[in-house]
């Protein structure tokens, strides 16, 4: 996949995320036109042309829907994108970026057959991917980064992160058995076991709180944020709400639990060289120890269970390690680059 130097707040009243954010339950039959034809435009110059511009268009309106669709109406931030023609071009969008990822990966790669070697190339192929602890940007983080520049990096992250717990109650329903603890347990621990206070999501709004990130800013201003961010974001939304698509989320759940934690140890070296407390990090340091544990229970109790029931699927799993592999190399990519001059 391609980088792009777009500027994050290229955004103007012509964009599609901005015709979303006006269309209303009752918009006017020009309007629901005009949306259906931004979106095959973009979709052409995004895909066919590599028009980093457009694509950069598309994933602000894949998240801006997929982030407030998961709302309840009572929340402040919450709008009506239930309408059907909205929620065809969002189809339509979502499937067009997937053909695209799918046609960039190598599909005819030797993926095993059988549970236990599938387990050993997912855990041999997220050692050795670029996107892992060696790449250069960790380093940096952890030995010469600013203050803002580490602001920066876990801003942009919240795309994803601050949804990680929704993520993963959208597969829960319909699974049962082992998987379903398995998920459940997760979850739990995304729910600070049943702490308020330990919660991920308010632990995590903790540290955005004491290093200077705004708390809405993922839900008010989609514009803040790289391309790179949003393909990842949108990349879990994607796998995670349409059912044909469990088994790569599956697999991008298992490349998670297995390459975040040596990551954050050197983004935890970072802030304590620059006078951050174990206390204000209890976000970061909590998953350092948490995810290491999901990382064998989601091998064990997710993933060869229905590698063992369902060999067919292991190549869709295999397409979301990939896919989130890849997904990550490009933000830790777009990072390095934009911190790199500074350093």
């Amino acid at each position: 996949m391609s980088q792009t130097t777009v500027a994050p707040d290229a955004v103007d009243s012509t964009t599609l995320l901005a015709l979303a954010r006006s269309f209303g339950s009752d918009p006017a039959f020009s309007t629901c036109r005009e949306l259906e034809h931004r979106v095959d435009d973009a979709i052409i110059r995004a895909f066919g042309h590599d028009d980093a511009a457009a694509e950069l268009d598309l994933h602000r309106f894949l998240y801006e829907i997929s982030a407030h669709r998961i709302l309840p109406p009572w929340s402040p931030h919450w709008r009506d994108y239930e309408h059907p023609v909205l929620l065809a071009a969002h189809r339509k969008a979502g499937e067009a970026w997937l053909a695209r990822d799918l046609a960039d990966l190598d599909l005819g790669l030797d993926v095993p057959a059988s549970a236990r070697p599938f387990i050993a190339w997912a855990e041999e192929t997220c050692k050795n991917h670029a996107s892992g602890v060696d790449h250069p940007l960790f380093t940096f983080l952890a030995e010469d980064a600013t203050f803002g520049q580490l602001r920066t990096f876990i801003d942009q992250e919240t795309p994803f992160d601050i949804h990680f717990g929704d993520l993963l109650a959208l597969l829960l329903p319909g699974v049962h058995g082992g998987e379903k603890i398995e998920l459940a347990g997760n979850f739990w621990d995304e729910m600070g076991r049943g702490a308020v206070e330990a919660t991920h999501r308010r632990l995590r709004l903790s540290m955005m709180e004491r290093v200077g990130v705004p708390a809405d800013a993922y839900l008010v201003d989609v514009e803040r944020f790289w391309l790179e961010e949003l393909r990842l974001a949108n990349m879990y939304f994607q796998a995670s709400t349409d059912r044909r698509l469990a088994p790569q989320a599956v697999g991008m759940l298992m490349a998670t639990e297995l390459v975040v934690p040596g990551r954050i140890d050197r983004q935890i070296d970072g802030w304590r060289r620059l006078g951050l407390t174990d206390q204000e990090m209890h976000y970061l340091r909590e998953h350092v120890t948490v995810d290491v544990e999901h990382a064998q229970g989601w091998l064990d109790n997710v993933v060869i269970p229905i590698a063992e029931d369902r060999p067919d699927l292991m190549p869709d799993m295999a397409i979301g390690v990939l896919r989130r592999l890849d997904g990550a190399l490009g933000v830790c990519e777009r990072a390095w680059n934009e911190f790199r001059p500074m350093a």
